[in-house]
């Protein structure tokens, strides 16, 4: 059995907060803000916007993580006469040794009828996108966990 004294001790516990610190300040914060005047139970379906991404797989990535948990709280996707339009935005960045981030991931609700936006939730903070991480997923349930808002 190892036992640290003195010195050592001490190093070894700021090693461990430090780390634990640089762990929490990378985990995503999530927001939300929406329409108070928007009654969000009238609205039962939905449709993703037409793309202009550049990173067909990511999109592809975060609809599916989306479409799965819409689908949990009762929306239905359809593909034209949605209530509602949903548009993905992203801040991205090319971290250590090219592994892909995001630094952000946005999503924007719309009203279909008159492309009015009547919610948008962010994840902000280091966003890993490879399949293993499973960042990606933790961010759109995070983003999507107060949709639809409780009025």
């Amino acid at each position: 059995m190892c036992v640290f004294k003195g010195k050592e001790r001490w190093a070894m516990m700021a090693t461990v907060l430090l780390s634990a610190t640089i762990m929490v300040g990378c985990a995503p914060t999530f927001k939300y803000s929406y329409d108070t005047k928007t009654k969000f139970p009238d609205l039962k379906s939905y449709t993703w916007a037409t793309s202009s991404s550049l990173d067909r797989l990511l999109e592809t990535n975060v609809q599916d993580f989306a479409d799965q948990l819409l689908a949990q709280k009762g929306l239905k996707k359809m593909s034209e006469k949605a209530d509602l339009v949903i548009k993905m935005g992203y801040d991205h960045y090319y971290g250590y040794q090219n592994t892909y981030e995001l630094q952000g991931l946005n999503l924007f609700i719309y009203k279909t009828e008159n492309q009015e936006l009547v919610w948008r939730g962010t994840a902000q903070g280091t966003i890993y996108t490879d399949a293993a991480s499973g960042d990606l997923k933790h961010a759109v349930e995070g983003i999507l966990s107060n949709f639809p808002p409780k009025q």
